[in-house]
């Protein structure tokens, strides 16, 4: 497999939330014991990551999509809507529990970037790698704002990433560089008006 496509895949943006989660744990803010913290790590990815997948890959079977690679636009209407049912079965499942305020404001965020990737991609075929990696650096950046103590760093290694999985997808051919630009515009957009809009009232 060559590295640009190890490299999609690795920094898909289905495993975003599994990563915040992980940043989660990794920064303490959540506080939770080990045996809970293992457990959250596993719902995450269970319920926006393995759940959607196994169903993308059983369409492809089905041969309801055409590949997996998806460079079908309309390959993408389905995954996307399974994308955003699953954030939305997340949240419900977190949002009763305090300590994962923050996660959750990531999950809301990267919701409503899901519904706008749905909607774009009607008319056009936007980088759905950097609309998820705009609204994670963009997060992250909010983040780092609150502790930069704790978040900075993660934040600073979010941006070489993106900038690495931009790379990779022009490398591939798989969007031109307005696809990519767009993408990582409207990812971290969405964020910005969550958070001066709802957020920071």
């Amino acid at each position: 497999m060559r590295p640009a496509k190890i490299i999609s895949t690795v920094l898909h943006p289905i495993f975003l939330p599994t990563y915040m989660m992980l940043v989660m744990v990794a920064s303490g803010v959540t506080r939770f014991t080990p045996g809970n913290d293992l457990f959250f790590i596993a719902t995450t990815l269970f319920v926006t990551c393995l759940f959607p997948g196994l169903i993308v890959v059983m369409m492809r079977r089905w041969r309801i999509i055409d590949s997996l690679e998806m460079d079908n636009r309309d390959d993408r209407l389905g995954p996307i809507f399974l994308t955003t049912l699953s954030l939305y079965g997340a949240i419900r499942l977190f949002r009763n529990i305090q300590l994962m305020a923050l996660f959750n404001v990531y999950l809301s965020s990267a919701l409503v970037i899901s519904v706008l990737a749905f909607i774009v991609t009607f008319f056009w075929k936007i980088s759905l790698h950097m609309l998820g990696w705009g609204g994670f650096v963009s997060c992250l950046f909010f983040m780092a704002k609150i502790s930069a103590s704790t978040f900075l760093p993660y934040f600073l290694a979010g941006m070489i990433l993106s900038g690495i999985v931009a790379s990779a997808r022009m490398k591939e051919k798989s969007h031109d560089d307005t696809q990519l630009i767009a993408g990582f515009i409207a990812g971290s957009a969405v964020v910005i008006v969550l958070y001066y809009l709802v957020l920071n009232q």
